[in-house]
Formats: C-alpha cells, structure tokens, sequence
C-alpha cells in the first residue's frame, strides 16, 4: 500500500492544513484531505504532487511510503 507521509512532515514543520492550501495552489478540501493522519488516498494527480514538492522543497519519494500489502 503507498501512502502519503505529508501528516508527518506537516507536524514536524508546524504547518496547519490551512497553511498548506494558503502556501501552495491547492484548495483547503484537498489540503485537508491530503493532511489527515493516516495517510491514504484515492488518486493523486500529477499536478498536485509537484505543488507539494514545490510547498515542502522535498523530492516526490520523501512525501509518499510504500508498505507490502499484508504488513502492518
């Protein structure tokens, strides 16, 4: 299962849901749903991985972590 690490990332820069959609071109829905612990996700656009890449200054790979499916 892929799963989106930005929860983490957000709690460890102090940045809320609502600063997120502010600092980059994503509404505050999607900043919430991107930022819910947990971290999965249906689809994920190509567009919004690179605003968040651009928002955090990161690479696509330290926003997303792979889990093999029957592991917990």
């Amino acid at each position: 299962m892929v799963r989106l690490t930005i929860s983490e990332l957000m709690a460890r820069r102090g940045i809320t849901a609502y600063a997120l959609s502010r600092g980059s071109q994503l509404s505050y829905p999607s900043a919430y749903r991107l930022s819910r612990a947990g971290g999965s996700f249906g689809r994920l656009h190509a567009d919004t991985l690179d605003e968040l890449c651009k928002f955090f200054q990161v690479q696509p790979g330290e926003l997303l972590e792979w889990t093999p499916a029957g592991t917990s």
